[in-house]
């Protein structure tokens, strides 16, 4: 088609737009912003490759990204027929025809907009449009981008012939696992150049850019082929093969060709993980972390699979600069005590993987920068792609997520360390569902039931806080895989259905070495595109008040020193803190735990589940704690944990004005009745005239200027306060008391 000819459609096109958007004159206007911005660009950004390069935080090169082989550019020409007419026929079939906007299209895009009410915008676009959309925008799904997206199909089609249009999509469009373009697909998968391609293999490849995640062959090659006998149809609907073809191009099985790897460190694979993240949230992906239903979580993961495919091929093609904060010495220093720690499991699976694996993550409490992160252990060869456990293995934490869902939140919600719990028959929990706080056992204070990892004082305060508060608290530190099947006092024990990794629990436990406040774990600290910088710091947010941050640092160090992990013998200069965690069966080993400048999580147990003897949080675990941690401690920046106190958070109490008579508490129950194992209604009353006495005494005291007075007053608040007996009244009028000195 003649330029002339093609700018008058294109001129057409922009009316109907117009129209569409009841604004001709800023249509127009749009029009031509569109056509400057692919003028600008020229031909060769359907062509960039440019590699991004990964450094430590001492500014050396950690890796350079680039797609290499997996990239290879065809001129039409090269471009075989059969993989034009599949594209025409499955994509745009009015491709020839229109001038880069397929109003119908547009028209029933925007009716599904409609009456979707705003929750959905999809279909209607051309090649071009998906061209315009791969090399010039984001992947969000807004009217906005639709808007610009097409008058930038229309800028495409007035300044290049269909042929170059059809060449520049078939070389940018992603066929998943790394493959760019058409050639690079057919090698990977069929390991032979575009130009020896099968019809049947030829539809299959065009299957996949639709959604490479869902109809990526080497993963679900059903969904793949489901597609590739729609194409064929298509193809054969509209006149591109043959009958025959068809029924011949049907039968033929495909074989995939394995996935040709290379073996990439730990360090990497998680800082391009950080990087594809924050690309994605920049491009406008809303990122998830708690699913009300099953469906709701596949849901999100097709589409969180499909766009960080995406954002991961942009990173690897783009040119970017990022810089990390990754402590080489540190590195060498987790893998090292991981490697040796484990030395003695020397089985191997089937793929010649060590069966026994170990992962951990090294967060700097200054920073909330992850400065250390490993995946497994070393191996010399490996036939399989590296799989970074850090990030990408979620396992049940145990009790290791016991400080972050239930006690935490319960001192936050008024618990002091002397409260009394219940250490309840966890056996009996299934039996009495829902009714769990009617549950009876051995009172226990919640220091010692925290030191002790006692399984039935958790599963008792979880359910006295309520499930959905606790888990609102992981939620907000962007645990990502919690579910409506987690709302079960069991998850007090780490019974999640998904679990977590050691970075999520590292950067929930340096919550409270970082004063409450919580800040998602990365390790960039700078993305230069293009020159300029586009990197965002992860906006710091409070999820525990200070004082609760501070008491469990307390607490925690109370576990390392006469709890659980006492076996540490922790004998540096600096203090410890943390908690272990163990699965049933010995299947996963936790511990998570800070000295003041680190916070670190580390995690062992085998890829496929299973009993694993002598495994715990307070053996190989801790042990890995300790080896680091011991050597991080020899130059300490901060020599302890040091919380600050937050000016907006005021711990208020309630005043009684009087004493009231005896009767008057828990009026029309008798004395002899039992609360709670052996804290009477008697106990109770008692307790809570003392407490209002005390309460009526702060008031006088607060009232008269006579320091003797005020003396004996004290002395009179201290009396009463001993004759307290229940632990959590009496905690309570202590502190009433404290903020009077």
């Amino acid at each position: 088609m003649k330029k002339t000819a093609r700018r008058i459609l294109a001129g057409i096109g922009i009316i109907l737009l117009a129209a569409l958007l009841a604004g001709g004159g800023f249509a127009i206007y749009l029009y031509l912003q569109a056509s400057h911005v692919v003028e600008e660009a020229g031909r060769d950004v359907f062509s960039e490759n440019e590699s991004t390069y990964l450094y430590r935080a001492d500014g050396e090169v950690l890796a350079r990204l680039n797609t290499g082989e997996d990239r290879v550019y065809l001129p039409y020409e090269d471009i075989p027929e059969d993989v034009v007419h599949a594209f025409i026929a499955v994509e745009d079939r009015r491709f020839y025809s229109h001038f880069g906007v397929d109003i119908i299209g547009i028209l029933r895009s925007a009716a599904v907009y409609v009456t979707s009410e705003g929750e959905e915008l999809q279909g209607g676009s051309t090649i071009t449009q998906q061209l315009a959309r791969t090399v010039f925008l984001s992947n969000e799904v807004t009217l906005e981008r639709k808007v610009k997206e097409a008058f930038l199909a229309l800028a495409l089609e007035a300044a290049y012939s269909k042929e170059d249009i059809l060449e520049f999509y078939i070389n940018n469009v992603y066929f998943a696992n790394g493959a760019y373009g058409i050639e690079a697909a057919a090698r990977s998968y069929f390991g032979c150049p575009a130009s020896e391609l099968t019809l049947s293999q030829t539809a299959l490849l065009c299957a996949v850019p639709n959604s490479p995640s869902w109809y990526d062959p080497r993963e679900n090659l059903s969904h793949t082929l489901e597609r590739r006998d729609k194409i064929l149809g298509d193809m054969l609907e509209q006149g591109y093969i043959s009958q025959e073809e068809y029924e011949e191009a049907l039968e033929e099985e495909p074989v995939i060709r394995e996935e040709e790897t290379e073996r990439t460190d730990y360090e990497t694979t998680y800082a391009v993980d950080c990087a594809v993240r924050f690309l994605m949230e920049q491009d406008g992906f809303q990122f998830r972390y708690y699913f009300d239903s099953q469906l709701a979580y596949e849901g999100y993961m097709e589409s969180y699979e499909s766009v960080y495919e995406r954002e991961r091929e942009k990173l690897y093609r783009g040119g970017y600069e990022i810089r990390t904060s990754l402590d080489q010495e540190k590195q060498r220093l987790l893998q090292r005590e991981i490697d040796e720690n484990l030395e003695d499991f020397t089985e191997t699976d089937e793929d010649g993987v060590y069966e026994l694996q170990g992962a951990a993550a090294l967060v700097d409490n200054a920073t909330g920068k992850i400065v250390a992160v490993s995946g497994g252990r070393s191996q010399e060869s490996q036939s399989v792609n590296l799989l970074n456990r850090a990030y990408q293995s979620y396992r049940q934490p145990g009790s290791s997520i016991k400080p972050l869902l239930v006690y935490a939140p319960a001192l936050d919600l008024g618990y002091t360390e002397s409260s009394v719990l219940q250490e309840i028959d966890v056996s009996l929990l299934g039996e009495y569902k829902g009714r769990e706080t009617a549950l009876s056992g051995s009172p226990i204070r919640l220091d010692q039931a925290l030191y002790n990892s006692k399984n039935g004082a958790a599963c008792y305060l979880l359910a006295q806080i309520g499930v959905p508060t606790g888990l609102g608290y992981l939620e907000n530190m962007h645990f990502h895989r919690l579910m409506y099947s987690d709302q079960n006092v069991v998850s007090a024990l780490g019974g999640f259905t998904y679990g977590t990794n050691v970075v999520e629990m590292a950067g929930a436990y340096r919550t409270f070495a970082n004063g409450g406040n919580y800040t998602e774990p990365t390790c960039i600290t700078s993305i230069l595109y293009q020159g300029e910088e586009i990197y965002e710091e992860p906006v710091q947010e409070r999820v525990y008040k200070a004082s609760t941050a501070a008491k469990m640092l307390e607490l925690l160090e109370g576990v390392v020193k006469y709890g659980t992990a006492r076996r540490m013998y922790w004998d540096a200069d600096v203090p410890a803190a943390g908690k272990t965690g163990t699965t049933n069966d010995n299947r996963d080993g936790w511990f998570s735990g800070m000295i003041p400048d680190y916070t670190l999580s580390v995690w062992v147990g085998c890829d496929t589940p299973q009993k694993v003897a002598g495994l715990s949080g307070s053996t190989y675990p801790m042990r890995i704690f300790k080896g680091v941690m011991e050597e991080l401690a020899g130059e300490p920046v901060r020599t302890e944990f040091r919380v600050e106190e937050d000016p907006e958070e005021e711990q208020t109490f309630t005043y009684a004005e009087e004493v009231q008579d005896y009767e008057d508490y828990l009026p029309g129950r008798a004395d002899e009745e039992e609360l709670s194992p052996g804290y009477t209604v008697a106990n109770y009353r008692q307790d809570h005239m003392l407490a209002d006495t005390v309460d009526v005494l702060i008031r006088e005291y607060n009232s008269t200027a006579d320091a003797s007075r005020k003396e004996e007053l004290l002395r009179e608040m201290n009396a009463a306060k001993e004759q307290i007996y229940g632990r959590t009244i009496k905690g309570e009028v202590e502190a009433k008391i404290a903020q009077l000195q």
